[in-house]
């Protein structure tokens, strides 16, 4: 976790065995990021005094079940990754439908079936599949805007999906530069990213 006086980063463990995505490198990325945008000089002009729940907070999390918190911080981003079936042969093992605590898969006519409905894309059942029937299939970050604690707590908007990192940089570094330039005094991010819905 990184914490100042301009930011707050934060990020779920590493080496997870739960991850669906390695937040590592995107992370270093966003430290970067948020250095270099100077969020405390634009905090200092836009608030009187700068207090601790004025200062955004970013969350990190490597799949759904965001240990980091995404869903109720200013921004949150959480790794996906989608099951994709393949021609090769199931074992009928059923490691993939017991490893699903979502019950997207079901054992249908000898075959497993993906009720992608159900599905959170955390990728436990490609990592249980041993046959390969199961592959990962698309990947990236899912964004979380506007979450919040707090007198008025709110969960997070699902806002978009990015394919990578660069795109997820892309999108944060807009809406800090959108923040700076169009926020109301006194207004903090979870507020102005409510307004822009």
């Amino acid at each position: 976790m990184i914490e100042n006086a301009g930011y707050k980063l934060e990020h779920c463990r590493k080496h997870c065995v739960k991850s669906s995505q390695d937040w590592s490198e995107l992370y270093a990325q966003l430290e970067q990021l948020l250095k270099d945008l100077d969020i405390p000089t634009h905090l200092a002009k836009r608030f009187n005094q700068v207090q601790y729940h004025y200062i955004p907070k970013i969350a990190l999390a490597g799949c759904p079940n965001g240990c980091s918190q995404p869903q109720i911080r200013d921004i949150g981003i959480s790794g996906y990754l989608t099951p994709k079936m393949t021609d090769n042969i199931c074992s009928g093992c059923h490691r993939c439908i017991n490893s699903c605590i979502e019950n997207a898969l079901t054992w249908e006519n000898k075959k497993v079936v993906l009720d992608s409905k159900l599905c959170l894309n955390c990728g436990d059942c490609i990592r249980a599949c041993t046959t390969g029937r199961i592959a990962p299939g698309d990947s990236g970050w899912i964004f979380h805007l506007g979450g919040r604690l707090g007198r008025h707590p709110q969960l997070a908007r699902i806002a978009g999906i990015e394919n990578d990192n660069e795109e997820v940089i892309n999108k944060i570094k807009n809406i800090f530069e959108d923040y700076f330039e169009n926020a109301l005094p006194e207004e903090r991010l979870n507020r102005y990213l409510d307004r822009q819905r």
